[in-house]
């Protein structure tokens, strides 16, 4: 299982992503991040993903 800390990506959220691999992180993350933050698709860019793709932990 892999983690994504809401907090850790710079928000003011204790929501913790998880997923069996970084994809399902990134796709988890996404539908929080739009839901919650009021993100756009178009927000999440490859910079983006890139930045979080270093804040993803093994469990």
């Amino acid at each position: 299982m892999k983690t994504l800390s809401c907090r850790e990506a710079g928000f003011d959220c204790d929501y913790v992503v998880k997923g069996e691999t970084e994809e399902e992180i990134f796709k988890n993350g996404a539908e929080h991040a739009t839901k919650d933050h009021g993100l756009k698709p178009e927000d999440i860019t490859p910079q983006f993903k890139e930045k979080l793709r270093g804040l993803i932990r093994n469990s």
